[in-house]
């Protein structure tokens, strides 16, 4: 029985990797930079969050800085929906 539920859970981890570089390969990445919001917690900085657990979102580095600025790669579509959230206090 502990063989069958360890197959399972590697089954089910394996799976859900491949769903996600499957989303992920859909469309080319490309490297950008995404100034935040001025609030806190920053919606823009919590989205990219969300899309880098998911995988769609890779290679994430925030840097220090107001309002941060975080360096990613994405596919165009993901980077157009974070430049166009809503920002306090920032240029873009």
């Amino acid at each position: 029985m502990k063989m069958i539920l360890i197959a399972a859970l590697a089954l089910s981890t394996s799976c859900g990797n491949d769903n996600r570089q499957t989303v992920a390969n859909h469309a080319p990445m490309e490297r950008t930079l995404i100034v935040g919001s001025a609030e806190s917690p920053d919606p823009v900085l919590d989205r990219v969050r969300e899309l880098e657990k998911t995988g769609i979102v890779q290679d994430v580095v925030v840097m220090e800085s107001f309002p941060v600025q975080i360096r990613l790669r994405a596919p165009r579509k993901v980077i157009d929906e974070l430049n166009a959230m809503p920002r306090v206090g920032a240029m873009r």
